[in-house]
């Protein structure tokens, strides 16, 4: 009888223990940490982010700290409730306030579970990350700039900074256009082509270089900012162009929507979406200049529309929208070829909203051209094109009222008046001598 009490105490002192070893609630792994990676460098003021996660038991508490010459930063002492099993974390931090000095530190992450192991004090993780700490932003030098510049017109800038420099551009406002660098022994030269549109929202351009901790340095670019008129015309939409030109590009659940309701969302709505995707896509431009001299217009064409002309639109006498023309529209015959206005590299075709059938070429240094409302295009993305080549027919696919192209030059994805680009002497003299070291004898052909 003893011994069935004894092998019966036993069977349940293992049955016992392998529930506590085995069950989810005395579960033995730690938390898991995605950190910033070995070298990260924190800048004057900076972002952390790190990633917890603990399954099945879930996170208890965390603590985050720099470490740097022994002494200890607390950033951070969380505790989470019941139920939590992953967390992001991101942390401003300002090191330089802290009092850290520039050069190496340490991340310290460490998080306990919810496990009821150890006595129910829980699972144990702990990590440290190298990081960098630099609060010094890169020196920047503005060697030569467009001085006299048009209103929605574009400029060049050519500057050096020091190699420390990741990221360099000029700001118009809301705008950022991409500067391009070429290493050399004291650090980089850098080319960018940037406009001042009426969109921007300021006329001021900076100059930001800008290191990999994240530090600016921020100059003003000197620029005199001649006036060029903008046209203000009033459009009266009729129910013909509502019916075939704005009705057909609704998505299915507005297609019984009222006019002004239907027109308001193509004009607003599908608009921003439409310039947002061809800004993105315009921004992917390669470093190599690849135009040579000026850019010509599609032959024998009229100009119907000019660039910034601001449109207020109406229905039946009632105000429904404005909109802001961001290129040229030309009409020449019906179905017209479409030449491409100079040397460079298809990088879109395709339908987009209100512009239709589109075709992009990318010119290089940031300078794309598009082509809107096409009936087809005659070339494939990737392929390289010269001056004059045919890339497709107009049509009025889109928004369009009738047969013509809506032509635009953008730099850094962003539309800027496209008629200084067909004259020789401004190109010659505002945007060529301006970035002329940059550029090599082969990006000098033509120009």
């Amino acid at each position: 009888m003893k011994r069935i009490v004894l092998l019966t105490l036993c069977v349940a002192i293992v049955v016992g223990g392998c529930i506590v070893l085995f069950t989810p609630a005395f579960e033995r792994k730690p938390p898991q940490f995605v950190l910033p990676p070995e070298g990260t460098y924190l800048g004057a003021k900076a972002t952390i982010e790190i990633g917890l996660r603990d399954k099945p038991a879930g996170l208890k508490e965390v603590s985050v700290s720099l470490l740097q010459r022994g002494k200890v930063w607390k950033l951070l002492t969380e505790s989470f409730p019941p139920g939590v099993k992953e967390k992001v974390i991101s942390l401003s931090v300002e090191p330089k306030k802290l009092g850290l000095r520039e050069g190496k530190a340490y991340l310290v992450v460490e998080a306990r579970d919810r496990s009821l192991w150890m006595f129910g004090r829980g699972n144990r993780a702990y990590a440290q990350v190298e990081v960098q700490v630099d609060f010094t932003p890169p020196w920047v030098e503005l060697l030569a700039s467009t001085r006299y510049v048009y209103f929605n017109g574009a400029a060049a800038a050519l500057f050096r900074t020091s190699h420390d420099a990741v990221k360099a551009g000029v700001r118009v406002g809301d705008l950022f256009f991409k500067a391009y660098p070429k290493e050399q022994r004291d650090g980089f030269l850098w080319a960018v082509l940037f406009g001042i549109p009426q969109y921007a929202g300021a006329k001021e351009p900076l100059l930001v270089a800008q290191d990999r901790a994240g530090n600016s340095r921020v100059i003003p670019v000197p620029v005199r900012l001649l006036p060029r008129k903008v046209v203000e015309e009033r459009v009266s939409l009729s129910d013909r162009f509502l019916r075939q030109r704005v009705y057909p590009l609704l998505p299915a659940e507005k297609a019984d929507v009222p006019p002004e309701e239907a027109f308001k969302f193509v004009n607003e709505e599908m608009r921003a979406k439409d310039e947002a995707f061809l800004t993105e896509v315009a921004s992917r431009s390669g470093p190599q200049p690849l135009w040579q001299g000026p850019f010509i217009q599609m032959p024998n064409s009229k100009v119907t529309a000019t660039f910034g002309d601001k449109r207020t639109y109406f229905y039946k006498g009632k105000f429904i929208g404005r909109s802001i023309h961001l290129g040229y529209d030309l009409a020449s015959v019906a179905n017209a070829p479409i030449p491409a206005a100079n040397r460079g590299r298809v990088i879109f075709t395709g339908f987009v909203g209100i512009y239709g059938n589109v075709v992009i070429l990318d010119h290089g240094l940031g300078l794309t051209s598009l082509y809107a409302h096409l009936s087809r295009w005659t070339v494939e993305e990737g392929e390289e094109v010269e001056k004059g080549q045919v890339i497709g027919y107009t049509d009025s696919t889109g928004l369009a009222g009738g047969d013509h192209l809506h032509y635009a030059v953008l730099l850094s994805g962003h539309p800027v008046n496209p008629v200084e680009w067909w004259d020789g002497k401004w190109l010659r003299e505002r945007i060529i001598a301006v970035i002329n070291p940059f550029l090599t004898e082969d990006d000098l052909e033509g120009n």
